[in-house]
């Protein structure tokens, strides 16, 4: 019996998801979302510092219920499932033992968030940021040049930095540090050496500061020159990178127990979720895919023999092959996007919360849930002018274009007759200017932009926000039919590494979803958002030079 079936797995920031797929079909068999419990009560992350932290255990439990509940439901696939691949939030890396352990596996340290995985929009380690930037200007190669000139508090070795330097016995123990796109391959395939886990190519080029062009990781005397504290590790971290198109290993005989599949099976090297989403969602030239989430990463290609040797200042990610081989793959994106929006929820729930919930706490979640929707209708109904509310994005910094994690957002134009729905606008409407001046800044770099497709949840839930982002953006804005556009995008590279199909491309002809909506842009609406886009640079530049003059 021929086994055509494979499964995607996408940890995202609030949750993990399974996707169960016969790939020679392309039919969409089952999906399964689960919340991480621990992280969904808040625990281990403080907003007041930009703490963000997933304690491993979330990942083992989820990892084990999604893959469990599409498999469970259709018993008739689970000995014709052919391979698995795995995607994460990056950079999201965890101190490790040793076997590769997590440190909060350990008992000393469960309840450490500093021996956790520090997700990506953990911005604690601004500090090593700066002292990192201010290194790099001093090395004899850029070893930047990859991540647009910058290297953000929201990659790799500024996190690592800033937790050896938090807990001095923490310190002693780590003996290596593992990424969470690379922890899931290498517990599904039994791994218990960290110098043996294999990482993803996709990773280490876009927030390890890893690349051919100088042959691995920098040198030991850049991070000598940094803190010595670094050195073991950077001594004992793996040297083995693949693409995601290779096997990271095979499924183990415990996990293929605990999972009820087969032992043996391949299991795919581990993925960015954004890259991996630009997978799912049919990237190919031309084409810049908008994951559109807590945060937006907008994925794009170039040719490599067109690229050349030609670095774009001030993106986020510049990395060959790291979502096509043969192609330059291009990360930007805002910090920010639905976290943005959650925000003002959060901060117009306070007095339901404090004052309808202890009376009434079904009415008060009804009104939470409600609260956007209802914003979003009243919203579409003001009457803007040049003159209405304005806003700036940066609520947890500035990703791209030029990366700056120091800034915070500001709003302008208020007086005593503002109402809650002209602020939500002009949040809105501040993520849609953002969003123009990544693309602006790809386009004015020649990186080609004919076609936009959306992806993740805001686009499925809320036609203001795109409906708004077409307009700013004066073009046609595409909605993938893809509802788990990650997860697809493993499910893509899972197929490849099981050898039903030679490649991506060819994968995705059978295996991407056509796009379900198109918003078209109102050319009344485009001319005045034009008018407004230039307050809101100038805004942009007055609250960066006052910050500036304060940081």
């Amino acid at each position: 019996m021929k086994k055509t079936y494979v499964i995607g797995l996408d940890f995202g920031t609030d949750s993990a998801r399974a996707l169960l797929v016969d790939a020679v079909s392309g039919k969409e068999l089952d999906t399964e979302v689960v919340l991480y419990p621990r992280w969904n009560q808040g625990l281990y992350s403080d907003f007041s510092i930009a703490q963000f932290r997933h304690h491993p255990q979330d990942y083992i439990e989820v990892l084990e219920q999604v893959v469990k509940a599409v498999t469970d439901r259709h018993p008739e696939c689970k000995e014709m499932v052919a391979a698995i691949s795995v995607d994460t939030t990056a950079s999201t890396p965890c101190l490790t033992d040793k076997t590769g352990t997590p440190l909060a596996m350990l008992d000393k340290y469960k309840d450490n968030p500093n021996a956790m995985f520090v997700i990506w929009k953990d911005h604690t380690s601004q500090k090593e940021s700066d002292e990192i930037n201010a290194l790099l200007k001093t090395q004899p190669i850029n070893y930047a040049c990859f991540t647009g000139n910058h290297y953000s508090p929201e990659c790799f070795w500024t996190k690592v930095l800033h937790l050896l330097r938090s807990d001095k016995q923490l310190a002693e123990d780590a003996w290596s540090v593992i990424e969470a796109c690379d922890f899931i391959p290498n517990i599904l395939t039994g791994n218990q050496d960290a110098s043996k886990v294999v990482v993803g190519h996709c990773i280490a080029g876009a927030k390890w500061m890893w690349s051919d062009v100088w042959g691995g990781y920098p040198p030991e005397s850049f991070f000598e020159a940094l803190d010595p504290i670094l050195l073991p590790i950077r001594r004992h971290l793996s040297t083995d990178t693949r693409y995601c198109t290779e096997i990271a290993g095979h499924l183990s005989e415990e996990w293929a127990d605990r999972l009820g599949l087969p032992a043996g099976i391949p299991v795919g090297t581990g993925n960015i979720d954004s890259h991996s989403g630009a997978i799912g969602a049919g990237i190919t030239d031309g084409t810049l895919v908008m994951n559109l989430g807590t945060s937006a990463c907008f994925m794009s290609v170039m040719p490599k023999e067109v690229m050349g040797t030609r670095i774009v200042d001030g993106i986020f990610g510049q990395v060959d092959g790291s979502i096509l081989k043969g192609e330059v793959g291009f990360e930007s994106g805002l910090s920010a996007f639905g976290d943005g929006f959650a925000w003002f929820r959060r901060l117009m729930s306070w007095p339901l919360e404090k004052l309808i919930a202890p009376q009434n706490k079904e009415l008060a979640e009804e009104a939470v849930d409600n609260l956007l929707i209802k914003l979003a209708e009243d919203a579409e109904k003001l009457n803007i002018t040049i003159d209405s509310p304005l806003a700036t994005d940066w609520l947890n910094g500035r990703r791209s274009p030029y990366p700056d994690n120091t800034l915070t957002a500001s709003f302008t134009s208020i007086d005593l007759s503002t109402k809650a729905p002209e602020l939500y606008y002009a949040l809105v409407e501040s993520t849609c200017f953002a969003t123009k001046r990544v693309v602006d800044h790809l386009v004015d770099n020649d990186i080609v932009v004919d076609k936009l497709v959306g992806i993740g949840g805001i686009p499925r839930k809320s036609p203001f926000v795109m409906q708004m982002l077409a307009d700013t953006l004066g073009r046609e804005l595409n909605i993938s039919a893809c509802k788990q556009a990650g997860a697809m995008g493993s499910v893509i590279h899972a197929s490849v590494i099981a050898g039903l199909y030679p490649n991506i491309p060819e994968a995705q002809k059978v295996l991407c979803r056509p796009i379900e909506r198109t918003y078209i842009p109102v050319p009344k609406h485009t001319e005045l958002l034009a008018r407004r886009y230039k307050r809101y640079i100038s805004l942009g530049t007055f609250t960066e030079n006052e910050q500036e003059k304060n940081y």
